[in-house]
């Protein structure tokens, strides 16, 4: 009996193993989550999803500013250019840049209020977004997902 990942992906084969099943099941479930809200993204703020995470995160420092690094440690999907995200950001003054005060050879970059603007504009729209998304599944078993997804975060391979 073929699952719907394989029917998804279009494969006849078998997979290798459960776990590269899943994996792949999660990612098409990531992909298909995520395509509605970047588009909502690119139409309502003229934003890409890495841009609306490094916004987020310097509302949630906000009045502090964070240095670039800290910031790339926390997004949730790593960009590997977090110069030319900020950059992108700054040109549309919703962020700016300052020398670090203990460090001054650390640049820090903080949102700017047309930034936190920008944000609480699309808030209405964050808050609705996952029970849209995920509703469906009802609260029991979006507490089980939650549960497993923090049982894999908390115990995750290594590779190679």
């Amino acid at each position: 009996m073929v699952g719907l990942v394989a029917r998804e992906l279009k494969q006849k084969r078998p997979f290798t193993s459960p776990e590269h099943e899943v994996l792949l099941g999660l990612q098409i479930v990531a992909a298909r989550i995520m395509e509605p809200w970047e588009q909502f993204l690119k139409n309502h703020g003229d934003l890409t999803l890495h841009q609306y995470n490094v916004l987020r995160i310097l509302r949630g420092s906000h009045p502090a500013g964070l240095p670039s690094g800290e910031i790339a440690t926390r997004m949730i999907a790593r960009d590997p250019d977090i110069t030319r995200l900020v950059d992108r950001l700054e040109k549309r003054d919703l962020v700016t840049r300052f020398r670090g005060r203990q460090d001054r050879r650390v640049v820090e970059v903080m949102i700017t209020e047309k930034g936190l603007k920008l944000l609480r504009s699309l808030d209405q729209h964050v808050d609705r977004f996952p029970r849209h998304m995920l509703g469906h599944l009802g609260a029991k078993k979006v507490e089980q997902l939650r549960g497993l997804l923090e049982q894999a975060l908390t115990n995750l391979g290594t590779f190679p």
